[in-house]
């Protein structure tokens, strides 16, 4: 018997511990079944787990479990990533705060060790996390983005890139992080809008004419000014063009050019053309053949300009550089203006476009079989309308910068000979008193070796002192091989062979090109083969009203304060309920709270239920014929929601599949058949009854043990007698499958008539304040013979269920005065009030609810008439007004229907 209460804590370490001891997920390379095989998408060791990963993991764990009930090879392997920048800024932010020390007060080979130490305690604490979560993943067979196996891979993959002349090494202007010293590729690279200014700055003509007036939101960079362009269409400018003017503070001349990137509408009409530190500038010198003139270092701070601005702070120079316009009288004016702001993905700082020497990627030609994946199907998206902005993606790619200037990831594997590359490599002497390479530069002579390790001769001049080059490569390029690299690429593994390709890849839509994009190609390329077939991309985790969860906004919800609070199947169940596709998840503590209830009731229904087994010895085989109604009606249901619950499963609905089984469970089973079996339970039916509970449960037990797997487990262990299942782990036993003969259309059409009287009847006494326990007398006035038969064979589920003790069934019954009224389909229902509720008291309250009711269709069809409401609010905000509007207009009718009942 199970205990009276659900202890979720007690019996998730219980079972967490018994999974892993019994190697319950571990790869079972089965040749005989058909292998379904989801790789993790490895979180970054930046610390503790959030509700992100809690989504994106279940989502995942519910895949295995069900497919491995499917009776496949299903298999889910576990792993972490070394997370590049996002883990170098948290180990400095730690070393600062509990040190006061930076990076270079270690060193880099002392700072490596800490980062190192870091994994092995953050790596521990998140597979505890996974336990804790009830996750499908072998724990004793854990990949790392940086273990040996993977390093390996990413060295296969630079040096045959390299030899197919993929990679290179090139000058150009790349977004630089001031913030994390490093550069970062362009879908690294988020824009955020802020409020800013526009500045409009004279240029004095070099011939003494006035010149031409420019608008500029980076005044600060006027000094790397190489020409002020106009767009050739703008008649204002047309005698112009060719003409020279004067750079303000700089008293540098620069030509005035035509060029049709140059927006008519913005500003002036007129852009200064800064080459070094705009990427559309870059775009308009390369066209024009303009000198790159750099003022911005990788400090963020000011070079190659007037003296006294030299050194300073970019944002300092900015202030200095408008005050020093204004003094000067070449302000023309200052307005207020909201732009675009291009910042780090990581830290969120403000990127300068900047010149800098750094290791690409030709990703053009890589492409191609990618989109040739996603054009002919072969590759389908959940959902689908993710393909064309995969392919739009795709299609306009740009080189793929892959070099970081930070410490912690891949070393590029590259090397150079100090005395061929001498002229291309500048060292300098760090805090440690080691010389350490700083910059590589190929225009200078740098001459590269691609090694896995330290090459043993240099093949120019036979010499062996050779130099590692001090950049680490991109988080995103090991990321990329991780399908392949999990079971052994290069080598050709039984793993490699048996569990690739993958099936699915989930994961969030806003790392689609980040990461999912760059997998495609790295799975076609290196094996010909797409690393998975489908792409089930689910959304954000918001707070209630919308936002995204932040640490920096405090509406953070940390997954493991929820399953110590509600359990994990909880949270897990909450998240499932709200998993359609794609769709941000506004999640708030009251849907666990809901979830929680919900596993509490299959808690008490399965304990309410083997309580009344008492004399019943099992197994019990489910009935193959049944002539009662409710009997034909809850096979019906059950069949039903099995058939619902698995085309989510297949389909990559998974909310379908929650919502499927949730209403079955509580409405359908609980709330309807249980409580109309239960008056049998006395009779000599009783064990046909008990056998249609126990094995109708067991089965939606096992439909919903890959969402919620502790409660399904932990019910199961005391059902299985009863049903004859001799396999101790639900994980290990098959999926309920769908039986058409168990259906019946006319079984569900009688219920339909019982319910939806039973239901009126019930909003009947909840709109007059009825006592639940009260018996009330009801009249039923039929027009069709049909349900006349219905509610007349079926009387005693209705008295049973709306709590009737006095049923009139006719046809055209006349209505009793005072009587409260109601239809459903062609019957017309009466209850009479008097001597049920004091008609005064409810009258009074009911004009108040009428008031009320008015009162909120007046203030909601104000606001929607506001034709600045409905420009400028989110479209979150216009719905939620709509469907308020909806709600009190329904509440009017109802409230205006009730007070005509008590006329």
């Amino acid at each position: 018997m199970l205990p009276k209460a659900y202890e979720p804590q007690e019996v998730e370490q219980k079972l967490a511990e018994k999974w892993q001891n019994a190697k319950l997920f571990a790869a079972k390379n089965d040749k005989t079944k058909k292998p379904f095989v989801i790789v993790i998408p490895p979180p970054n060791i930046t610390g503790a787990l959030h509700m992100g990963h809690a989504s994106t993991n279940t989502l995942q764990d519910v895949l295995i479990r069900a497919h491995r009930m499917f009776g496949e090879d299903a298999y889910w392997v576990p792993g972490t990533d070394h997370g590049g920048i996002a883990t170098q800024n948290v180990i400095e932010k730690k070393l600062s705060k509990e040190e006061h020390k930076s990076r270079h007060d270690l060193g880099r080979e002392k700072f490596l060790e800490v980062v190192w130490d870091w994994y092995n305690e953050c790596g521990n604490a998140i597979f505890n996390q996974f336990r804790k979560m009830g996750w499908a993943l072998d724990l004793s067979d854990i990949r790392f983005t940086m273990d040996e196996k993977r390093a390996q891979a990413v060295y296969e993959c630079f040096r045959q890139w390299w030899e197919k002349k993929y990679i290179y090494r090139g000058k150009r202007l790349i977004n630089w992080c001031v913030r994390c010293s490093t550069a970062l590729s362009d879908i690294e690279v988020e824009h955020e809008q802020q409020n800013g200014k526009l500045w409009h700055l004279q240029y004095k003509g070099e011939d003494g004419s006035e010149g031409i007036v420019i608008a500029t939101t980076r005044p600060e960079t006027i000094y790397a000014d190489a020409a002020i362009a106009v767009n050739p269409k703008d008649e204002r400018y047309k005698d112009m063009v060719g003409k020279k003017v004067i750079i303000p503070l700089a008293n540098r001349a620069i030509p005035i050019i035509a060029d049709e990137a140059v927006e008519l509408e913005f500003g002036t009409g007129a852009l200064k053309i800064t080459p070094a530190h705009d990427a559309t500038d870059y775009e308009v010198g390369q066209r024009h053949n303009l000198p790159i003139l750099s003022v911005i270092n990788d400090k963020g701070k000011m070079v190659n300009c007037p003296e006294k601005y030299l050194g300073m702070d970019r944002e300092l120079c900015r202030k200095e550089t408008v005050k020093d316009l204004e003094a000067a009288g070449l302000l023309v004016k200052e307005e207020k203006y909201t732009n675009n702001v291009s910042t780090c993905y990581r830290c969120h700082s403000t990127i300068e476009p900047f010149m800098s020497e750094q290791w690409f990627v030709k990703m053009e030609e890589l492409a191609a079989p990618a989109i040739k994946a996603a054009e002919t199907g072969e590759l389908q998206f959940h959902p689908a309308n993710w393909k064309n902005p995969f392919l739009n993606w795709l299609k306009n790619i740009q080189d793929w910068c892959i070099s970081r200037q930070i410490w912690w990831g891949h070393r590029i594997p590259v090397w150079y000979c100090r005395h061929c590359s001498e002229k291309g490599l500048t060292f300098a002497v760090d805090q440690q008193g080691n010389e350490q390479l700083t910059k590589v530069s190929f225009e200078d002579g740098a001459k590269p070796v691609v090694s896995y390790g330290k090459p043993e001769k240099c093949p120019i001049c036979g010499g062996n002192d050779f130099v590692q080059d001090p950049d680490v490569l991109d988080t995103w390029f090991s990321s990329a091989l991780w399908p392949i690299s999990v079971f052994g690429w290069p080598e050709k593994t039984p793993e490699l062979e048996h569990f690739y390709p993958t099936n699915v890849m989930v994961t969030g839509y806003e790392i689609l090109y980040l990461w999912v994009a760059r997998m495609v190609v790295t799975g076609l390329d290196f094996t010909g083969k797409l690393p998975f077939k489908d792409v089930y991309l689910n959304g954000i985790i918001r707070d209630k009203s919308g936002q995204k969860m932040s640490k920096s906004k405090g509406n953070v919800i940390d997954p493991l304060d929820m399953t110590a609070k509600y359990g994990t199947d909880a949270v897990r169940f909450s998240l499932l309920m709200q998993a359609v596709p794609s769709k941000d998840i506004p999640y708030a503590e009251e849907s666990i709270t809901g979830a929680r209830n919900f596993c509490n009731k299959l808690y008490n229904a399965s304990r309410f239920i083997l309580m009344n087994m008492e004399g019943i010895n099992g197994p019990l085989s489910m009935p193959t014929q049944v002539t009662e109604l409710a009997d034909k009606w809850i096979l019906d249901r059950y069949n039903n929601a099995i058939k619902t619950a698995r085309e989510g499963i297949e389909k990559y609905n998974l909310a379908q599949t929650a919502n499927a089984l949730y209403h079955f469970l509580w409405g359908d089973f609980c709330d309807w058949y249980i409580e109309l079996a239960k008056q049998r339970f006395q009779t000599k039916e009783k064990e046909q009854v008990m056998a249609l509970c126990v094995n109708i449960l067991y089965g939606t037990l096992k439909a919903l043990h890959p969402l919620i797997p502790f409660v399904t487990e932990e019910i199961a262990a005391s059902l299985r007698p009863y049903v004859g299942e001799t396999e101790e782990f639900l994980l290990n036993q098959s999926y309920p499958v769908y039986n058409e003969a168990q259906t019946d259309k006319d079984a569900l059409r009688k219920m339909a008539v019982v319910q939806g009287v039973t239901r009126e009847i019930r909003t009947i006494r909840s709109q007059f304040n009825v006592p639940p326990g009260l018996k009330i007398s009801v009249v039923l006035s039929a027009k069709t013979q049909d349900e006349l038969a219905i509610v007349t064979e079926y009387e005693n589920y209705i008295k049973l269920m709306a709590k009737i003790e006095n049923l009139t069934i006719g046809v055209n019954q006349e209505k009793p005065k005072q009587t409260a009224t109601a239809v459903f389909e062609n019957t017309a229902i009466y209850v009479p009030l008097t001597g049920l509720i004091d008609f005064d008291k409810e009258r009074k309250r009911l004009e108040k609810d009428l008031a009320i009711a008015k009162a909120n269709i007046a203030s909601r069809t104000a606001r929607l008439a506001q034709e600045n409401f409905i420009k400028h609010a989110p479209q979150e905000q216009i719905q939620k007004t709509k469907d308020e509007l909806a709600a009190a207009q329904v509440a009017l009718a109802q409230v205006t229907a009730s007070l005509e009942d008590l006329a």
